[in-house]
């Protein structure tokens, strides 16, 4: 209900932004609203998952499908939470591709996968895929950080 409440305030908030008329461009409140959309659509298949979900009738924890207790979940959460937190502080100096692969993989090996191959492609596809259609599919530029100036010592 808090997230669903939340998202209602912050759609709220968007409405209040200013448009602009540029042609072809999509406006300050383009993403905003997007994510009021998609905060929404979560918290509404959140809120309905709690009423509906179905809860051991012995009093036993709950486990996940790998196995995993609710306070392993927990510490997961912490740890996610932490990955987050030092990927924030390293984006600005190490830029967003080299940033956001190794927390990728961080956050897909704390949430089980044990391949490597698909911890790797995944988390280089997904970094790249993300760099590509924010750069050219919408012309936002994200953090360069070391990599030119890494690239350009490696490639003359």
């Amino acid at each position: 209900m808090v997230l669903l409440a939340f998202a209602l305030v912050y759609g709220a908030l968007t409405t209040q932004l200013p448009i602009r008329s540029l042609p072809d461009t999509p406006g300050p409140p383009f993403f905003p609203w997007i994510n009021t959309a998609i905060l929404l659509a979560l918290s509404l298949g959140l809120l309905a998952q709690g009423i509906w979900a179905k809860t051991p009738d012995d009093g036993s924890p709950e486990a996940t499908p790998d196995g995993a207790t609710e306070a392993t979940e927990r510490w997961r959460a912490v740890w996610a939470l932490g990955a987050f937190l030092a990927y924030l502080l390293v984006l600005p100096g190490l830029g967003f591709l080299l940033a956001t692969i190794p927390f990728f993989a961080a956050l897909m090996v704390l949430f089980g996968e044990k391949r490597w191959l698909w911890v790797a492609i995944g988390s280089i596809g997904i970094s790249v895929a993300l760099y590509v259609l924010f750069r050219h599919g919408f012309d936002v530029f994200l953090p360069r950080g070391v990599l030119p100036d890494l690239l350009a010592t490696i490639i003359p």
